[in-house]
């Protein structure tokens, strides 16, 4: 028992401080502890389920089952682990930020939650940006109206003076504006000193001066100006990441530029332009993407700088001279040049004056002429400009321009379509689209559009429709005045024609010596038909029909029917009937006058018969 309790204490003293317990071994001096307590037991016999191992288990390793429950629940709690995950993760992330393995890991994530949240909700970036941006766009766009201004101001100045026409013949011969001209002869500056200063602390980083500039200690300086950034931005509100980028004092001029951690200061002598504020501002932009860590540590010590140093001394070589003053030419070179501007400017508003003279009187005839309504016109970029509605019967406006003293290049001319209800229009669109026959004449008269002559019945209805259709306001389209056709003598005509008839005799193919006396009167018949027709401009033809009894085969008879048919149109060729009048066809025994009852019906039936048809001009 002694020995049991030895190695009891022993195992008590080990296994709270020992980490690396062995198992097997620590089971194997337990069942010997077990076989100790109890003599009967062998260490096969112990059972797995001992209510006293268990108690041994909670007395040895009681406070680390605890700890690994807890740290379990923890762990497998999802919302538990965040918030301990949490607890200590802006420390980790602040012990890990000088490993430069952290930035690469973390880049993709926040590139994602940055783009995820941009897409979700753009106005969180812009209020973001905003408090930056904007004061950047409102300073461009301030520097760009004052290089605007003051182009303008000096251009006025010098505009109407004999240097300012001397300027203006050199900008001529250069091809360059002459607010360039200008400028170039009256901003004259020196940059005489450039400070760049920390911006934090006020120290002066880096000072370069010209050569032939003076001035006081440039630490003292800085220091003055720092201060007198730190005043403004304390003292008004709004401006509290801004500061003053111009001052004045006499000849003197201080620009300044601010960036995220130094602050370049130029002093000027003279009036600069505008356009220096962007080649100061470059120039601190390039410091600041080279040596940003070293002004963003910046001590004191300037050692180490000297690239910086050489950017600025090219800032302080900026300068614009004043341009020697050439000799004065003769008083009578000068007055040679104001009479040839003189002259030029008097040739100019002649022709000037000739071309609106011109223009006048052509915009006048296009007025007069119908179809055609002006609704603007003027000049616009050293052209003459036309524009509103013209009827496509109108005529051509460029034809017009041809006829005039006005260069066509120099005209441009606008013009929508429209259908115009002067009374000349209306009879030309009806022509164009009724197209009239030889026989009916369409006029203007009293503002209405009157038809003439003879028609017929088909022209006649298409005319008339053509007339309902017309629009509103549209002249009137008077068709009373012409006669149907089918009412005059040419009807008359065709009724004497058709009631003729050469008879034959029986299978006879010529007609008898008795038929001349017809064939006569119908020759002279079908000569006025195609007479009268000519004058009234409408076509006719003559179909003749011929017949045959019933007697006989009917193929047979249909045969000799057409040899009827053709017989009589050689008889009245040579009587002087145009063959092309004349149509010819066999009827056989099928179209009988009278019921074939007897020989003298069988005899009515063989015959050739006329038809008359009256149709339009082709």
């Amino acid at each position: 028992m002694s020995t049991s309790t030895a190695t009891l204490d022993w195992l008590l003293r080990l296994c709270p401080s020992d980490s690396a317990i062995d198992r097997k071994n620590l089971a194997s001096l337990l069942a010997e502890l077990a076989c100790s307590v109890e003599p009967g037991l062998s260490k096969g016999d112990i059972p797995v389920r001992d209510p006293r191992l268990e108690q041994l288990r909670t007395l040895l390793f009681g406070r680390e089952i605890e700890a690994l429950s807890r740290l379990r629940e923890v762990v497998e709690n999802p919302e538990e682990f965040a918030a301990a995950v949490g607890r200590v993760l802006h420390g980790a992330i602040a012990n890990a930020s000088s490993d430069e393995r952290l930035g690469p890991v973390l880049a993709p994530a926040l590139e994602r939650a940055t783009q995820s949240s941009i897409r979700k909700d753009p106005g969180t970036l812009i209020n973001v940006l905003y408090p930056l941006i904007v004061p950047a766009i409102r300073k461009s766009i301030g520097e760009t109206v004052d290089e605007t201004f003051q182009s303008l101001n000096e251009t006025l100045k010098h505009s109407l003076s004999w240097r300012g026409l001397r300027w203006r013949w050199e900008a001529w011969r250069t091809g360059r504006s002459f607010a360039e001209v200008v400028l170039k002869h009256t901003l004259v500056y020196q940059v005489e000193h450039v400070f760049l200063i920390h911006r934090h602390t006020g120290l002066l980083i880096v000072h370069v001066a010209a050569k032939e500039a003076t001035s006081q200690d440039p630490q003292l300086v800085s220091s003055m100006l720092a201060a007198i950034q730190d005043f403004v931005r304390d003292s008004f509100s709004g401006v509290r990441h801004q500061g003053l980028d111009t001052m004045q004092l006499g000849e003197l001029r201080l620009w300044s530029e601010q960036g995220p951690f130094a602050t370049l200061v130029a002093v000027i002598r003279g009036n600069p332009p505008e356009t220096l504020h962007e080649t100061l501002r470059a120039v601190l932009t390039s410091i600041h993407a080279e040596r940003s860590r070293t002004l963003e540590s910046f001590n004191g010590d300037s050692s180490g700088l000297g690239d910086v140093e050489a950017q600025l001394l090219e800032c302080v070589a900026l300068r614009q001279r004043a341009q020697r003053t050439t000799r004065r030419g003769f008083p009578w070179l000068v007055a040679l040049i104001a009479g040839a501007l003189l002259l030029a400017a008097g040739l100019w508003g002649l022709r000037s004056w000739e071309d609106a003279r011109h223009w006048d009187r052509y915009i006048s005839q296009l007025r007069t002429k119908p179809g055609i309504v002006i609704t603007e016109t003027g000049r616009r970029n050293g052209k003459f400009f036309v524009a509103g509605l013209r009827d496509p019967l109108a005529v051509d406006p460029q034809a017009l321009l041809l006829g005039s003293k006005i260069d066509p290049r120099r005209v441009i001319a606008s013009w929508a379509s429209f259908q115009g209800l002067d009374p000349a229009l209306v009879l030309e669109r009806l022509r164009a689209q009724l197209q009239p026959p030889a026989s009916v004449t369409l006029a203007v008269a009293d503002g209405r559009v009157v038809a003439t002559g003879t028609a017929t019945p088909t022209w006649l209805a298409r005319a008339r429709s053509a007339g309902r259709l017309l629009p509103i306001g549209a002249p009137e389209f008077d068709l009373s005045a012409v006669r149907d056709v089918n009412d005059g003598p040419l009807s008359k005509l065709s009724d004497a024609i058709e009631s003729r008839s050469i008879h034959f005799d029986y299978d006879e193919p010529l007609p008898p010596p008795g038929q001349n006396a017809t064939l006569d009167q119908v020759a002279k018949e079908l000569n006025e038909l195609a007479t009268l027709a000519a004058s009234l401009g409408v076509r006719t033809r003559v179909t003749l029909t011929g017949h045959s009894d019933s007697t006989g085969r009917g193929t047979f008879n249909l045969s000799l029917s057409l040899a009827r048919a053709e017989a009589v149109r050689a008889l009245l060729k040579k009587r002087g009937v145009d063959p092309d009048l004349l149509a010819v066809r066999g009827a056989g025994p099928l179209e009988p006058l009278e019921v074939e009852a007897s020989d003298a019906a069988r005899s009515v039936n063989r015959r050739v018969s006329f038809t008359v048809g009256i149709g339009e001009q082709p």
